[in-house]
């Protein structure tokens, strides 16, 4: 069989058959794999409910992982929050220019009268970060 390249390294190599398109490097092995799994991910719901509950799992058993993460890198971490306000800056320009972008735990510091969010009736929750759709929720006073 004739030499062809890894479509990771760029590296000529002999395939063992012709569905081979990654040579036998190790970093070349892993980029395969996570190749495969993102394809798998996108088309199989099982697999993606698998990978997710799996995930937390692991993170219930590492519970503290995120918090050590950031103390072992700190750079990593200042670069993300300077990244992120800046997202948030463009999202305040985009979506609701004077409102805060990020959610707030306590809405009724901000409203004018306590009264007005503790009305009955239909609302509608809009998301202004989060990638899902509007609900109608209705809330009723008791």
């Amino acid at each position: 069989m004739e030499q062809v390249p890894c479509l990771s390294c760029g590296q000529f190599f002999t395939p063992r058959n012709k569905k081979q398109n990654y040579c036998s490097a190790v970093k070349c092995q892993r980029t395969r794999k996570a190749d495969w799994q993102r394809h798998k991910i996108k088309t199989d719901p099982d697999y993606k409910r698998d990978q997710r509950i799996s995930q937390k799992k692991w993170l219930s058993s590492n519970p503290d992982y995120w918090k050590s993460y950031r103390l072992n890198n700190r750079e990593k971490t200042e670069r993300n929050r300077a990244l992120q306000r800046l997202r948030n800056k463009s999202r305040l320009k985009k979506v609701r220019p004077g409102k805060p972008v990020i959610a707030k735990m306590d809405v009724r510091k901000d409203a004018v009268r306590p009264v007005d969010i503790m009305s009955s009736g239909q609302f509608w929750l809009v998301p202004v970060i989060a990638k899902m759709d509007a609900a109608k929720v209705f809330l009723r006073v008791l």
